[in-house]
């Protein structure tokens, strides 16, 4: 029996034979690293959703603690926001926050402020108070993390939410 016959080898330079596979490797690459970037970019709005959700519970929380009655909150005055009344907004924005690992909720900043725009430590009755949180995002998506977040890999999400302050008409005994 006779064996096939065999072509000589040509050189490198003229074989052709990984051509397709370098083809798809360079059209493979940036569209993988672009779905990446849309990922992470979706991650970072899907945070500020949920910090636009805390932010309306700690408005709606402050709505109700602040003119709360004192004797709830170590006789911290009606409608200052420190204490017992300031732990009860924070724990509010914090459960909010929970829902979202690359939140990092328990370094989350909650701020209120006046409608003027100037942070407030008080507020009266029918006054509008604006929660607003900051709270750092972690980007957890290699590569694109540096792209989207910048070279440390954080970005920080911001929300805020408006709500009256109802109170009471009458004074707690």
């Amino acid at each position: 029996m006779s064996r096939p016959s065999r072509q000589p080898q040509r050189g490198l330079k003229s074989d052709k034979r990984g051509a397709v596979y370098v083809e798809f490797l360079g059209a493979f690459f940036p569209i993988f690293f672009g779905f990446w970037c849309l990922m992470q970019s979706v991650g970072i709005y899907a945070g500020k959703l949920v910090t636009m959700n805390a932010a309306y519970l700690g408005a709606r929380a402050a709505a109700v603690v602040l003119p709360d009655d004192p004797k709830n909150y170590d006789k911290a005055g009606i409608g200052e926001f420190k204490g017992k009344r300031k732990d009860a907004i924070e724990r509010a924005v914090q459960m909010g926050l929970g829902g979202n690992r690359s939140l990092l909720w328990p370094l989350a900043q909650v701020t209120l402020r006046g409608s003027d725009g100037k942070e407030k430590k008080a507020f009266g009755r029918e006054e509008i108070v604006t929660v607003r949180v900051e709270v750092p995002y972690r980007c957890r998506l290699p590569v694109a993390d540096k792209v989207i977040c910048g070279f440390a890999g954080m970005t920080t999400v911001a929300a805020e939410a408006k709500m009256v302050v109802h109170g009471a008409d009458y004074e707690y005994p």
